[in-house]
């Protein structure tokens, strides 16, 4: 299947069938529980190429490719709107990262005012902690208070548009320069998250090697690691070739719920299983994937996973050639920021060798 444009996924057809792969419900089309998962890679590996979209994400599309042209033109002869035209950009980052960073589902929320410092209550002391002191660098200690105050840091990207790019473009450059801001904040915070669940790998919780495919007994024994200390494992993160397993599995079909609504397989959500939601970044571009193949994650409860901070979201200060050194306008997207794992035995980690 290839396609010059993304299409609505209502409207997406598979290169196999004649049907639509969406129902007028939202949801997959499929006659089993086989077939739904089948379809539901089929919509990811799609997704992932950039050749489908929800139809929300096509709207927005449509009305941004009629302004953003004129809005960066504006922006590169106004000051008061290249300012503004940073805002918007800013405020859909912040949205993108609410709807489809998995960090921010797997972690407790605590909004921050001026004034404010982050406070983690730790729902057991005695156990080790691991927190970010900025996007690549991690410390980790055993707590002896409930009380735990962590740093805050930055995540930041820096998109530029040159003038010869405004001169001579003839496709939407903004939507590109959002992209790939997309894949400094969101990402980064995902690779934040990531980073620290390695780093609790060996602490109180074993590495579990898998030789072969994904069975529910090795998926089990790594949900065991956590369960085993009293916590309910609510979520797995999982490498999409991981998933690809569980089509080839009775016991795993018999056990599965997979999601049919396409607009949540398309944020990474994709079914429950043995009361686990099953997260992955499968439906990203690849330049936006966190996972390796052949990784997956058990995970507790947020509360008792760890916690990040959010300051207000993403803020937006223009940049210009007098900062980049070379003809054009941008602007310095950045947020503040704070993550910790709480505790280590909340999270546990599987990889196929």
């Amino acid at each position: 299947m290839k396609m010059k444009h993304p299409i609505v996924a209502s409207e997406l057809r598979f290169s196999d069938s004649q049907e639509r792969a969406v129902g007028a419900n939202g949801d997959l089309n499929a006659s089993s529980k086989r077939d739904l998962i089948q379809q539901q890679l089929k919509l990811l590996a799609a997704t992932s190429s950039g050749q489908v979209v929800t139809e929300s994400q096509a709207q927005e599309r449509q009305k941004a490719a009629r302004l953003h042209r004129e809005m960066v033109a504006a922006a590169f002869n106004d000051n008061v709107a290249h300012r503004e035209l940073g805002e918007v950009v800013a405020q859909n980052l912040y949205q993108a990262m609410n709807r489809k960073g998995f960090a921010r589902k797997f972690l407790a929320r605590q909004d921050l005012s001026q004034g404010e410092i982050p406070r983690v209550w730790l729902r057991k002391k005695d156990v080790t902690a691991v927190w970010s002191t900025s996007p690549t660098r991690l410390a980790s200690q055993i707590t002896r208070d409930k009380l735990f105050t962590p740093p805050e840091f930055q995540i930041e990207a820096r998109p530029f548009i040159p003038q010869n790019d405004i001169n001579q473009s003839a496709g939407d450059v903004l939507e590109e320069k959002y992209q790939e801001s997309l894949e400094g904040i969101m990402v980064g915070e995902d690779r934040v998250w990531y980073n620290l669940a390695n780093a609790t790998v060996g602490l109180d919780n074993p590495l579990t090697l898998i030789s072969g495919t994904l069975t529910p007994l090795l998926l089990m024994s790594v949900r065991t690691n956590v369960a085993r200390w009293g916590l309910q494992t609510t979520s797995v993160l999982m490498a999409n070739d991981l998933y690809n397993d569980i089509v080839g599995d009775a016991s795993f079909i018999q056990a599965i719920e997979p999601v049919a609504r396409h607009e949540l397989i398309m944020t990474g959500e994709l079914a429950v299983l043995y009361g686990m939601t099953i997260v992955s970044d499968a439906y990203r571009h690849p330049e936006h994937k966190v996972l390796n193949q052949g990784e997956f994650y058990v995970i507790a409860d947020p509360v008792t996973h760890g916690q990040y901070t959010d300051r207000g979201g993403v803020e937006a200060q223009p940049t210009d050639g007098v900062t980049e050194g070379i003809a054009g306008r941008g602007w310095w997207l950045f947020e503040s920021v704070s993550f910790v794992l709480g505790n280590a035995r909340s999270v546990a980690k599987g990889i196929r060798t």
